[in-house]
């Protein structure tokens, strides 16, 4: 991962991606894009990707009904449409997973394990990029990282921790 400063100075969102519907649907990242953007790279198979599976979901609800975007996209060509789509059902995820086929969503922010956030403002400039929560048990979280960075944001306020580094 490139450090945050660097990356606030290249065009933080990438011009454009496709991303897939798990029916195999074209979706460009521009359109699925706007106000403030969360996008978690997620895995099917990722024991600490999965361990956060109710999290996701809480996130999901919680800003369901406002104008913060929240993208959960599978980045691992490993993981076939079918694996996901389980796993997507066992979770019984609110949203829906997009695939990210060539991973080039992926490598634009360099998220390398999941799950990695990343938190856009409305222009499209990172804001946050890391670990979802401080620990990966619910029990012991203490900060709710993206969470805090989409209120800040919320807040028309900065975002007082812009990265951290995620454990996948």
């Amino acid at each position: 991962m490139i450090p945050l400063t660097l990356a606030l100075l290249l065009a933080a969102a990438p011009a454009d991606v496709t991303l897939h519907t798990l029916d195999g649907e074209p979706r460009s990242f521009t359109s699925l894009r706007g106000g403030i953007t969360v996008v978690v790279f997620i895995s099917a198979v990722c024991p600490m990707s999965n361990d956060y599976a109710d999290r996701f979901s809480a996130l999901h609800r919680e800003y369901a009904n406002s104008a913060v975007r929240l993208l959960f996209v599978n980045s691992n060509r490993t993981e076939p449409v079918e694996q996901i789509r389980r796993n997507a059902e066992g979770n019984q995820f609110p949203f829906p997973v997009l695939r990210d086929t060539n991973n080039a969503l992926a490598d634009h922010f360099q998220a390398q394990v999941t799950p990695t956030a990343v938190v856009l403002d409305n222009s499209g400039a990172i804001r946050y990029q890391g670990a979802f929560d401080a620990a990966a048990n619910p029990a012991r979280v203490k900060r709710q990282w993206v969470r805090e960075a989409v209120e800040a944001l919320r807040a028309g306020k900065p975002v007082a921790v812009t990265s951290t580094k995620p454990e996948g």
